[in-house]
């Protein structure tokens, strides 16, 4: 009994674990395709205020957008194509004070 709830608690922390470095990747990546630079302007637009950089508030946007990713999972379907142009949606808005 003790083992089991223990693998349990191992996995759920494994996969929350492997989860944050896919939105850590994938943050990495949508800064790259939208050439945002190191900084932390988009910390209060995208984060929490605890990030410390861009890439970190990406992944914080990311994390809250996780059950529509998971979703797309189950269906085969990249949701790459839909965060990058929700991102830049968001993006233009905050440039343009909407």
């Amino acid at each position: 009994m003790i083992n089991d709830n223990l693998m349990q608690v191992l996995s759920e922390q494994t996969k929350h674990k492997a989860q944050k470095r896919e939105f850590r990747m994938l943050a990495q990546l949508l800064a790259q395709q939208f050439h945002i630079h190191q900084g932390r302007h988009l910390v209060g637009l995208l984060g929490n205020g605890d990030e410390h950089n861009n890439v970190e508030a990406i992944a914080y946007w990311l994390a809250e957008k996780g059950e529509y990713i998971e979703e797309m999972k189950v269906l085969h379907v990249d949701p790459l194509n839909h965060l990058h142009n929700e991102l830049g949606k968001k993006l233009i808005n905050a440039e343009h004070g909407i």
